[in-house]
């Protein structure tokens, strides 16, 4: 278990949108559709969720003012889309947000994330109600406070906390939005959600809980269809569809996220090739312009390379033999976060590639001038150190 400075980021989405809803299988669609909305904002501004349960989420952020902007466009994302349907099919959330150190451990479905700042967002929640977006004093005093307007709340007691909490709520818009969209506005190709095609892709990736006779009938059926698809489609002869990583070559991005998330909806979002595959896509926007997503490229494929992915390890090792800096970096730092020994060749060929700074002269530094002198980067420092970490077992 590792101790982190982190923003932590809790959302509830169903708590209060699923009140009357009236069977489960209806709560898990509106869960998925949720997901649906909700996760490529996270995403976006780099948070790494680590823990689901019943319609809540926890999100840890390095940056603060990224999380409070990912929070407000949380909330307009969700207005946006209730514009759309009926009212049946809104979702509520209420966001909360804490700042502080965290103890992250590794498990088998994921993570778990333990601390005093975990505790104080969830006390903070259960003062919000849907809609709404509150923080805890400690992420007031560091926010970017020009971006998003606050106000300070009457101070309160909270459960486990000793004295009454300085609790703060980001301002609503007066344009009729919940925020002003200003936080969805920085999140790069995100088009207006398509309830229909969300609808689909929900029903699509819901898991099953059959009883024991309707799951062996189902997949008695799943077979003979397949069984005849197979035979039909080697009649026809025709060709394999596109996989995902022939789709993102192409540059069709946007096809690929299609391929991704059906492959998501079998496999899990922590599946090692759906995260490498994720990563893929964002590294790809990420050349086309949309920088913000290089990060997230590469913290997706640590996540991946720790999970066992061989293709995301392959494509760090070629982010770290690149000529520019700010790739090398990224690559050493995510294959250090992976805590992988498969990681220990990739770091060492960083480190040997980036060696430590000094004070070169004559012709070594000549030679340093004229292939572009990469001991002036930290990739070096940071695989080395990542490499002892990893050698002592930590």
């Amino acid at each position: 278990m590792r101790s982190e400075n982190r923003t932590v980021l809790v959302v509830d989405s169903m708590g209060l949108a699923a009140a009357g809803r009236q069977t489960r299988a209806e709560t898990a669609r509106l869960a998925a559709v949720h997901d649906a909305l909700v996760v490529p904002v996270l995403r976006a501004f780099r948070g790494r969720r680590v823990e689901t349960f019943a319609g809540a989420s926890l999100v840890l952020f390095e940056g603060a003012t990224d999380a409070l902007l990912c929070a407000t466009a949380i909330q307009d994302r969700l207005w946006e889309y209730g514009r759309r349907v009926p009212e049946a099919e809104r979702l509520g959330a209420r966001v909360a947000l804490a700042m502080g150190e965290v103890r992250i451990g590794r498990s088998d479905s994921g993570g778990e994330v333990l601390g005093e700042a975990v505790n104080l967002a969830a006390r903070i929640l259960g003062e919000a109600e849907a809609g709404e977006v509150w923080l805890s004093e400690a992420l007031w005093w560091v926010v970017d406070r020009t971006r998003v307007p606050i106000e300070e709340m009457p101070p309160r007691p909270l459960k486990g906390f000793p004295e009454s909490a300085r609790l703060f709520r980001v301002v609503r818009a007066t344009d009729g939005t919940p925020y002003g969209g200003a936080g969805l506005a920085l999140v790069g190709g995100l088009a207006p959600a398509d309830p229909a095609e969300l609808a689909r892709r929900a029903s699509e990736g819901l898991p099953a809980r059959p009883g024991r006779r309707a799951a062996i009938a189902a997949l008695a059926l799943v077979a003979l269809v397949a069984v005849a698809g197979a035979a039909a489609a080697i009649l026809r002869r025709a060709p394999s569809p596109p996989t995902a990583e022939a789709l993102v070559e192409a540059g069709r991005l946007d096809a690929a996220e299609d391929r991704i998330r059906a492959l998501e909806g079998q496999r899990g979002t922590q599946d090692p090739d759906v995260l490498y595959l994720h990563g893929l896509v964002d590294r790809a926007r990420a050349a086309g312009g949309a920088d913000a997503r290089l990060p997230l490229a590469f913290e997706t494929w640590s996540r991946a390379v720790a999970r066992g992915s061989a293709a995301a390890l392959a494509a760090l090792r070629r982010e770290g033999a690149s000529d520019a800096c700010d790739l090398r970096l990224l690559a050493a730092r995510a294959l250090v976060d992976a805590h992988a020994p498969a990681a220990l060749p990739a770091l060492r060929e960083i480190a040997e590639a980036d060696p430590p700074a000094g004070p070169p002269s004559g012709a070594l530094a000549r030679v340093l001038r004229a292939l572009g002198d990469r001991t002036g980067c930290a990739s070096g420092d940071v695989a080395r150190a990542g490499i002892l970490a990893l050698e002592r077992g930590h």
